[in-house]
């Protein structure tokens, strides 16, 4: 658990989209390992019994309770200049899975605040490597940059599995099977639409003369519009797939059934809201037009002109997020499914924008100290938007799982090598 986006386990069941599409996408493949051929939509269909079992997801923990676990974790990590951070994290994500539970029992997190340390310090090299390679000439911090797209499946392979397998629901963990050679015929999408960019970028203006070409500045602008929306869903898609088709809890591998193309309906109507998301603004720009012309001419009318165009832009933002939040979270977990448990989400974007832009509100009125509680009231909402769903007794699914003996020995050899890089 994160903590806006610390509870990946925000179930949901779902009347799932076709996969069929999934199949067709290139750069995925499902894992390998005897988990399934085909995943889901293989399996033969079973008969429903008549009657359906709900059980909602909770969160217990409250702003006051975590504000103590925050400030505390904020006054050690400044003292020993972010060396406790690590520490700080597992301390976080400790109150926020033992606050979560569903059917009357609650997750936990093991992470090893020196594994996270770990990570954090590798981050930190990568990151000063490609700093000085920067300044030292454009040839040797491009290697540095390949360099660290070349690892970047790696790092987020090694992440996921840690992640799961410090995650634990009854005494009993998850894990995460995908291999670094799935994540990177799946990441390969993303160096792919940074070097398209880079190089048509460069040759629109290496082609410049004495002045810029407005038709070739606006076709750039328009590609690059193109080359985001098209890659941007796929990509996003292929991520979700590989890090919700490789999990497992006990004997029980989680299935997605999502397909690119609902992903891609989710960006497209992205794209709509952002566009509406300005007509407000002009609405209240035209009715408030006297005021802000003659705020305009004022001594500070160009501090007014800053603040009236970020709040603008930061309410459009604000609209925009709760959007996507809302439609991804539902499509993700609605299309998720634990063995034969269902997950199902209602997470809804008017109630997200309502929690963001009071959270954004109360933040800055007391300059900062009610960020822990603003953390607790999003991440309150997102988890009790999801529900666990069976025909099946869930007492008996749970008293059924047992640790897989090669899945443990596989995490306990590759413990020296686990990492957390804050995905």
């Amino acid at each position: 658990m994160t903590e806006t986006s610390t509870l990946r386990l925000e179930p949901m069941p779902a009347a799932p989209d076709t996969a069929g599409s999934a199949g067709g996408i290139p750069g995925y493949a499902p894992a390998s390992g005897g988990k399934r051929d085909g995943a889901a939509p293989g399996r033969p269909a079973v008969a429903a019994p008549a009657s359906e079992t709900t059980q909602r997801f909770e969160f217990t923990g409250s702003g006051g309770e975590y504000f103590r676990i925050w400030i505390v974790n904020l006054l050690l990590s400044i003292v020993t200049l972010g060396v406790y951070s690590a520490w700080a994290k597992v301390r976080r994500l400790q109150y926020f899975y033992r606050n979560t539970r569903i059917a009357g029992d609650i997750f936990d997190y093991h992470g090893n605040p020196k594994a996270i340390l770990k990570g954090r310090i590798l981050a930190l090299v990568l990151l000063v490597a490609y700093k000085l390679a920067s300044e030292l000439s454009m040839v040797a911090a491009l290697a540095v940059g390949v360099a660290l797209v070349a690892i970047m499946p790696w790092l987020l392979s090694r992440a996921f599995r840690f992640k799961l397998a410090n995650s634990s629901y009854r005494g009993l963990r998850f894990r995460f099977q995908g291999t670094v050679v799935q994540a990177y015929r799946m990441l390969i999408l993303f160096p792919v639409i940074l070097a398209f960019i880079g190089v048509f970028a460069w040759s629109v203006f290496a082609s410049f003369d004495s002045r810029p070409r407005l038709g070739l500045i606006l076709l750039a602008v328009l590609l690059l519009f193109v080359v985001l929306m098209a890659g941007v869903p796929l990509a996003h898609y292929l991520l979700k797939r590989y890090q919700h088709d490789n999990a497992w809890y006990g004997q029980s591998p989680f299935f997605f059934h999502a397909s690119a193309g609902a992903f891609f309906k989710v960006y497209a109507k992205s794209a709509a809201v952002a566009s509406l998301g300005g007509i407000p603004v002009a609405v209240f720009g035209f009715l408030t037009g006297d005021l802000f012309r003659y705020l305009s001419t004022t001594p500070f009318g160009w501090l007014f002109k800053i603040l009236y165009g970020m709040a603008s832009a930061y309410a459009s933002y604000m609209v925009l997020r709760a959007y996507l939040e809302s439609r991804i979270q539902n499509l993700v977990w609605n299309n998720t499914e634990l063995s034969d448990l269902g997950f199902e989400s209602s997470a809804r974007a008017r109630t997200l924008f309502w929690i963001h832009a009071s959270n954004l509100a109360l933040i800055m009125l007391t300059l900062g100290l009610y960020k822990p509680f603003a953390t607790v009231r999003l991440v309150k909402y997102r988890v009790e938007s999801l529900a666990l769903a069976s025909h099946a007794d869930l007492e008996e699914f749970f008293a059924d799982q047992t640790v897989d003996e090669a899945g443990a020995v596989g995490q306990e050899a590759g413990e020296f090598f686990d990492i957390d890089i804050a995905l």
